[in-house]
């Protein structure tokens, strides 16, 4: 009797050791995905900063323009004094240079904040499917298993591509030491002698 209960306590002690390894494995795999979600939070707000000023520029232009305004409301990003260039402005010809200028300048920074926009889409497809990779990977090392991967439509192949490939560069050091770290044997329970 003494023996068995030896084989069940070896048993438990087994099973506690996986459990923390594997509560471990878990608090590793949260703290990567708060900081990738910090990370994505980060860059949305300046995302989000950049085109509310870039809205405030494009309105005070398209004011001027619809007023006729010779002093138009400078922004604190841009606080040139824009009657003092329109002064110099002597007849009508310079004056439809200087609005061809403004508005592609205008066009200029809309194409930069689209090109912007289409960059902060594919940063949150890659980290999002970097995230998913990574809990992916654990579940796995775990010895878990996974459903089928759904096709993501909304993707172009590029993306996918490199969403694939990316993880391992851009997985947080914790993570990657798990998925380096070699795994212990797996120990058959104590047989039992009659």
């Amino acid at each position: 009797m003494s023996e068995e209960l030896v084989q069940w306590l070896a048993e438990i002690r087994t099973l506690k050791q996986a459990l923390a390894e594997a509560e471990r494995d878990r608090d590793a795999a949260q703290a990567s995905a708060t900081h990738w979600r910090k990370l994505y939070n980060t860059e949305a707000r300046q995302r989000r900063e950049e085109a509310k000023i870039a809205q405030a520029q494009q309105d005070a232009l398209q004011a001027q323009l619809r007023g006729g305004q010779s002093t138009p409301e400078t922004t604190a990003q841009n606080p040139t004094n824009f009657a003092a260039e329109l002064a110099p402005i002597r007849n009508e010809e310079q004056l439809r240079q200087k609005l061809v200028a403004v508005l592609q300048e205008r066009d200029r920074a809309l194409d930069a904040l689209r090109h912007e926009q289409e960059n902060h889409r594919y940063t949150r497809q890659n980290l999002t499917a970097v995230i998913g990779d990574t809990m992916e990977q654990l579940t796995l090392l775990r010895g878990g298993t996974l459903p089928p991967p759904s096709p993501r439509q909304d993707e172009p192949e590029s993306v996918a591509a490199s969403a694939s490939i990316a993880p391992v560069d851009v997985m947080s050091p914790e993570v990657v030491a798990l998925l380096e770290a070699p795994k212990p044997p797996a120990t058959p329970p104590p047989q039992t002698s009659k």
